[in-house]
């Protein structure tokens, strides 16, 4: 079974791409996709895929690759003023209209320094992932609050409930 997970962060010290991280260090199935920050702006015009070939910028045909390949799609998003990042929409956007996705069983993880968890944020994803994937798997998905507490300053998860959250996540799906 392959994994991939994207963090929808470009922070440097993302507690988000560090969560997903630590899920890499828990299963070697799962890959960590590092082109978010690359990827162009959404543009209809530049979309030019058929079920035969995809014409779409290069960055694109390479993540709709990674998406299609893997057999489950993890997302980990922050909550920046109750929604998702615009550069984690962006990405979803370029899956809109391809079928890499379609069917894909998704998990969302939000996680925010807030009590709340990104819980907004994390409402929101999961309505965009059922529209275009129809698959989330509401019962794997995972809301972190004040996720600052959990991991250190080395981006490493050092609270022994949100590993164990994160095991349980991977033993799910």
């Amino acid at each position: 079974m392959k994994i991939l997970a994207l963090s929808g962060s470009l922070r440097a010290n993302s507690y988000n791409t560090a969560i997903i991280k630590t899920l890499q260090h828990l299963d070697s199935r799962v890959e960590v996709y590092e082109g978010l920050g690359n990827l162009p702006l959404f543009n209809s015009d530049l979309d030019n895929h058929t079920l035969e070939e995809d014409n779409s910028p290069p960055l694109v045909v390479d993540f709709r690759a990674k998406v299609r390949e893997a057999d489950v799609f993890i997302v980990s998003t922050p909550e920046y003023a109750h929604q998702i990042p615009g550069v984690l929409k962006n990405a979803l956007d370029w899956l809109v209209s391809s079928d890499a996705i379609v069917a894909k069983p998704t998990v969302v993880i939000s996680a925010s320094t807030s009590a709340m968890g990104g819980d907004k944020a994390h409402a929101q994803l999961v309505a965009l992932l059922k529209v275009i994937s129809q698959n989330v798997l509401e019962e794997a998905s995972l809301v972190v609050s004040k996720v600052n507490k959990k991991i250190d300053e080395d981006s490493v998860v050092v609270d022994k409930e949100l590993l164990m959250n994160l095991k349980v996540l991977l033993n799910e799906i």
